[in-house]
């Protein structure tokens, strides 16, 4: 049997066409795809611009709900005003026992009514983020430098252990993030 012999001509022709007709096309594509692309980036500044300018308040709640023994109860505890506390992040602002500086935050204790907010308005004075983080009730704040308010809800009763995740005290191997009234303390919900 005799196997056909490919065109060579015919072939050439056809990869010149494919190769003209890809030329033409893929500039195109590429343009819609990179207006796109603009068009959805300009849209999440725009977002995320109109968001951050609302408020600079972020919300944590934190535990389980705890049963109440009326409607009442809910509706009184939810219309209290929010208590807030202020403090400070001041980077190698302490000396400790080691006599050496370390990161700590003004204020390490919060005592918090359960289920009401506490507002935390934390002017963070280093440079870089800070955290006021406790799993077992569910808070992670993330302190960005600067002065912002955050609020907080626990929903059970108890001392809660929080700690910053967030490395620092680099100086001293993070010896602040392991000791209470530098960058670690306690929320006491009542």
């Amino acid at each position: 049997m005799h196997e056909p012999v490919p065109d060579i001509e015919t072939e050439i022709h056809d990869q010149e066409e494919f190769d003209s007709s890809v030329n033409r096309t893929l500039p195109r594509v590429i343009e819609v795809v990179a207006g796109v692309a603009v068009f959805a980036a300009l849209v999440m500044s725009a977002v995320a611009l109109s968001q951050s300018s609302e408020h600079n308040t972020v919300t944590i709640t934190s535990g389980l709900a705890t049963p109440t023994s009326s409607a009442s109860e809910v509706s009184a505890g939810s219309k209290a005003a929010p208590e807030a506390v202020s403090l400070k992040v001041i980077p190698e602002g302490r000396v400790g026992p080691d006599g050496k500086k370390h990161d700590y935050y003004t204020k390490t204790e919060f005592n918090v009514k359960v289920g009401q907010k506490l507002l935390l308005k934390i002017d963070n004075t280093d440079e870089g983020e800070h955290s006021i983080t406790s799993p077992e009730i569910g808070v992670d704040i993330i302190v960005k430098p600067g002065i912002h308010t955050y609020q907080i809800v626990v929903k059970e009763k108890g001392r809660f252990s929080w700690f910053c995740v967030i490395p620092c005290d680099s100086n001293a191997n993070g010896w602040s993030m392991q000791h209470v009234g530098y960058m670690r303390g306690y929320i006491t919900a009542s």
